[in-house]
């Protein structure tokens, strides 16, 4: 039988064992915190990147047509899939033009305002549909993304650098 001080010490190592696990749980959980955080800061700033920099093309083609096409010909030189045109995107990158395109012309249009009273030889037809907002529609876009290909979109701005050692002269 256990002596009443090998008992005490017993107890006292139970608690001790408890306490680190319990620390554990919550180093883990913050970690996780953390971690979230971290990706949803760096994906605002590249949601940023990217909308900020379609919003400038976009501001400066009054034409429609040509400035969407700029804005995906810039995003997607941006993330490294074109150095040239869109007609370079794999057939697999196709259905993105699908979701971006609209982000784009929202774009367009809000660069671009046409006056109620403008008197414009092509107004928007009672048939198109009205344009979305270009923040929530991208991000419905990256849903989507995330959902068909299992990862974020804005994962794809992490390039891989390999180590370049530094060598002086």
């Amino acid at each position: 039988m256990p002596s009443a001080a090998e008992t005490l010490i017993a107890r006292l190592q139970a608690d001790c064992t408890a306490a680190e696990a319990a620390e554990r749980s919550v180093r883990a959980t913050v970690e996780a915190q953390i971690q979230a955080a971290e990706r949803a800061r760096a994906f605002a700033w590249r949601r940023l990147s990217a909308l900020s920099d379609m919003a400038r093309v976009a501001a400066l083609e009054p034409d429609r047509e040509i400035a969407v096409e700029r804005q995906l010909e810039a995003l997607f030189r941006e993330i490294g899939w074109i150095e040239g045109g869109l007609a370079e995107l794999a057939e697999s990158a196709r259905p993105l033009l699908d979701w971006l395109r609209p982000i784009a012309e929202a774009l367009h249009a809000e660069a671009h305002p046409v006056p109620a009273d403008s008197g414009d030889a092509n107004p928007p037809r009672v048939e198109d549909p009205p344009l979305a907002d270009p923040i929530a529609a991208f991000r419905a876009f990256e849903a989507w993304y995330e959902a068909e290909r299992g990862e974020a979109f804005l994962q794809v701005y992490e390039r891989y650098m390999p180590a370049t050692p530094v060598v002086e002269f």
